[in-house]
């Protein structure tokens, strides 16, 4: 990591933490991550400490709500049918 990049992430963290005291609502905070031009890893890291200020009960109805979603697109798998050999005579 290079002194500007790691300059720009902690500038980074302490916009995330200063919208996250201000109340802005979680996803818009997301949108300003997903625009920098950070690494992955290094969203990452702001979007964990941004989700740190989410209530614990809204994260766990948040990954409640994924999990729902994931299970739902998911088919069900289809039982294997029994063939029965049919005697030719």
């Amino acid at each position: 990591m290079t002194s500007s990049t790691s300059s720009t992430l902690e500038a980074m963290r302490l916009d995330v933490q200063r919208r996250m005291h201000r109340g802005e609502r979680f996803a818009d905070v997301e949108d300003v991550i997903d625009a920098t031009s950070l690494s992955s890893d290094e969203k990452s890291a702001l979007w964990l400490l941004a989700w740190s200020y989410v209530h614990p009960r809204a994260q766990r109805r948040e990954a409640n709500a994924h999990i729902s979603r994931l299970a739902a697109a998911t088919p069900k798998p289809v039982p294997a049918r029994r063939r029965h050999l049919r005697v030719a005579g």
